[in-house]
């Protein structure tokens, strides 16, 4: 049984917006790590990056999400790179939410891209999603294409969560 179900992709693919909806139909709880982050530093991640760099951002997420994975029955999305630089513990369902960068750029305006530390180039943010894609795809128990709207990626999640017993 898992305790907790983590959603991870790369920046833009729709975690937040999934897992929002997810938590209200499964009745379960929403934590977005980028928000506690910002929340507890009292600033933007942009700003995070730009001040204390890259690394303590990083240990940021993993003492995040170790706090909260203590607790259980809950939908948690990740930032892009937290499956990549830190462990997620065991016992969640990691799903991933996958999605061609064609559809993150379409979906994201600039001024969204702009919040994003690592999406101010968008060749290296590419570079960055070739990357990143198979490292979520090892780590993940489940993968729904999200080139669909969210109300059908969270139908075929809901679908997928009940039969299996998830929570």
């Amino acid at each position: 049984m898992y305790e907790n179900i983590i959603l991870i992709g790369f920046m833009g693919c729709g975690k937040t917006s999934v897992g929002k909806i997810l938590a209200r139909q499964l009745q379960k709880k929403f934590k977005d790590i980028d928000n506690i982050i910002e929340k507890e530093q009292k600033t933007t991640i942009t700003e995070l990056f730009k001040s204390k760099g890259e690394d303590y951002f990083r240990s940021l997420e993993q003492k995040a999400i170790n706090e909260i994975t203590q607790k259980t029955g809950q939908i948690i999305s990740t930032g892009g790179g937290l499956p990549i630089y830190s462990s997620i513990p065991n016992k969640s369902l990691v799903i991933y939410i996958e999605t061609g960068f064609h559809v993150i750029l379409n979906r994201l305006s600039q001024e969204e891209r702009d919040k994003r530390p690592l999406f101010h180039d968008e060749k290296k943010a590419l570079a960055l999603f070739n990357e990143r894609t198979h490292v979520y795809k090892e780590q993940a128990d489940f993968c729904v294409d999200a080139d669909q709207s969210i109300q059908l990626i969270v139908h075929v999640l809901v679908d997928y969560i009940l039969d299996q017993r998830v929570l």
